[in-house]
C-alpha cells in the first residue's frame, strides 16, 4: 500500500529474548528508501518488538506471536511521517495465520494537513497434507483500509485461491494454483470501477 520502503541505509540492534520468547530489532535510517537520497537531516526510527508467549508450553501453541512495529520519521521538520502496527500471527503444520493492523499519519509540509490511514487485514492458508508427498493449500485473505481517517472513502481486497503442491522432488517444490483477486473502491473522490482478476499460477 506505499506504506513502507523495502530497504534503506541506516545501523540497527537485534536481540533475541532468552528461550526463544521473542525478539526486538531496532533501528535508526535514512528515511527515504534505498533508491533516493536523504533530502535532510531528518532520520527515522524504526522499533520492532516480537513476543512468543507460548515458546515452551505445548507445541500447538508455540506457532503463536504476537508483534508490534513503530516507525517514526518526518517529511521536513515538524511534519511527521509514522506508522504503527499490530500483528498477531500462527504457524502450525495445518495452518498459518495472521491479523495485521495500521495507523499510519503522513504529512508532507509544515502547511500541510496531517492526514490519518487506518486499516487492517487478515489471512490464512489451511494446509492439507497427503501421503504421497503432496499437499493442498487454500489461500483467504481480506484487506480493509481508509486512505484518509475523515472521510467514509475506503478500500477492500478479498483474495481466494487453492494450489496444489506436487510430490517433493530433492530440492525442488512445485505448485500450481488458481485464484480469484478482487478489489472494490468505495466513496472516492474520482470514482474507481471494481477489479476482479482470476488467475492460474
Amino acid at each position: 500500500e506505499g506504506f513502507y520502503n523495502s530497504a534503506d541505509a541506516g545501523a540497527s540492534f537485534h536481540y533475541n529474548l532468552p528461550s526463544n520468547y521473542g525478539d526486538v530489532h531496532v533501528g535508526v535510517y535514512n528515511g527515504e528508501g534505498y533508491a533516493k537520497t536523504d533530502p535532510n537531516d531528518q532520520k527515522a526510527v524504526e522499533i520492532r518488538g516480537t513476543v512468543r508467549p507460548f515458546a515452551t508450553s505445548m507445541p500447538i501453541l508455540r506457532g503463536l506471536r504476537v508483534t508490534g512495529f513503530y516507525f517514526g520519521d518526518n517529511y521536513i521538520k515538524d511534519s511527521e511521517r509514522t506508522r504503527g502496527v499490530a500483528q498477531v500471527t500462527f504457524e502450525h503444520k495445518f495452518l498459518n495465520a495472521g491479523y495485521d493492523y495500521i495507523k499510519a499519519h503522513d504529512q508532507t509540509s509544515i502547511k500541510a494537513v496531517d492526514v490519518a490511514a487506518s486499516g487492517w487485514s487478515f489471512w490464512a492458508t489451511p494446509k492439507y497434507p497427503m501421503e504421497n508427498g503432496s499437499s493442498w493449500e487454500a489461500l483467504l485473505r481480506y484487506d480493509h483500509l481508509q486512505p484518509n481517517t475523515t472521510v467514509t472513502a475506503d478500500r477492500t481486497r478479498t483474495i481466494a485461491g487453492v494450489a496444489y503442491w506436487f510430490p517433493h522432488q530433492g530440492t525442488v517444490s512445485t505448485a500450481l494454483m488458481l485464484d480469484y483477486d478482487g478489489q472494490t473502491f468505495n466513496n472516492f473522490a474520482t470514482a474507481q470501477p471494481a477489479q476482479k482478476k482470476i488467475a492460474v499460477h
